[in-house]
């Protein structure tokens, strides 16, 4: 006499699927203890999740990057989807066989990657004035390529590195230029950029024209600086030496100041963090339901 199952795991995968997908990511995970197939099921709706959210189809990653000295002039730059893979890889399929079992962690090893965008000719930052009135500040960019946005960096004699604040946040537009429905911090770091990693950049990276030279996986990979220690957000930059005036008279024992533009050639961020943020970010546009974050209300 066969015994036939009347529990949940007698029920097809498609209700199993329409029924785990109404829990929360963080919700999931704990579930997936409960029997291979159980995991088998949830790796496949987390993997759908990672791909459908990176590309931010209802929101926008800002990216800011400046040197302290320049946090004023400075404007945040929009960020566009390039897609989701694996740092040391093009594709994201994760699955080689019918055996899922212990790709989950897999899924973690997936980053989603962002070109900043350069903004727009006719902004510019009004702050006001302690004696009344108000002032304008420059932008803190160059415009010295036709795709990447750039910035130049010097560096003393005296100086081994030079350091950017990045700033990291997800938001979703409101119906206004500045205002923005939700905010919701991704990070917010002081990244170190040394003189002998922008000599050797310069040295095997691009040339003069902004081309950049043929590299191996390893240089390609050194380009990526991270942000954090968690390595969930980075920002991958080509370098250009600039040719400047040196001092006429230098001590041997003394580095000469040198002048490099910084390019952003991509932003990376961890998908799973990214996932976990628009939820987030959800969950905040509800509570604030008919609300709106100001954010750079000083944008024109």
């Amino acid at each position: 006499m066969v015994v036939e199952s009347t529990g949940i795991e007698a029920l097809p995968n498609e209700i199993l699927i329409s029924m785990l997908s109404t829990f929360r990511t963080l919700e999931l995970l704990p579930l997936t203890l409960i029997s291979h197939r159980f995991h088998s099921l949830i790796v496949r709706i987390l993997h759908h999740r990672l791909l459908e959210t990176a590309q931010l189809k209802d929101h926008k990653l800002i990216l800011e990057c400046f040197h302290p000295s320049t946090k004023l002039s400075t404007p945040y730059l929009f960020c566009d989807f390039i897609g989701t893979h694996p740092l040391n890889s093009s594709s994201n399929e994760i699955y080689e066989d019918d055996n899922v079992v212990g790709k989950l962690g897999k899924l973690n090893a997936l980053y989603s990657h962002f070109l900043p965008l350069k903004p727009d000719s006719d902004r510019r930052i009004v702050r006001s004035h302690p004696a009344g009135g108000s002032f304008s500040i420059p932008n803190g960019l160059v415009d010295q390529h036709d795709r990447f946005v750039c910035q130049n960096i010097h560096l003393e004699s005296h100086e081994l590195f030079s350091q950017l604040q990045i700033i990291t946040s997800l938001v979703k537009i409101g119906p206004k230029r500045g205002l923005f429905l939700s905010s919701v911090n991704i990070g917010d770091s002081i990244m170190r950029i040394w003189r002998e990693w922008l000599a050797d950049r310069a040295r095997h990276g691009c040339s003069r024209d902004g081309e950049s030279s043929k590299e191996t996986n390893k240089e390609r990979a050194d380009r990526l600086r991270w942000a954090d220690n968690n390595e969930t957000v980075g920002l991958r930059l080509r370098v250009v030496e600039r040719e400047e005036a040196t001092p006429v008279l230098v001590r041997k024992d003394e580095d000469p100041p040198v002048s490099y533009t910084l390019q952003y050639e991509e932003l990376v961020i961890k998908t799973t963090q990214l996932l976990l943020l628009v939820e987030q970010s959800i969950d905040q546009e509800v509570n604030n339901s008919g609300k709106a974050v100001v954010i750079g209300s000083w944008d024109r």
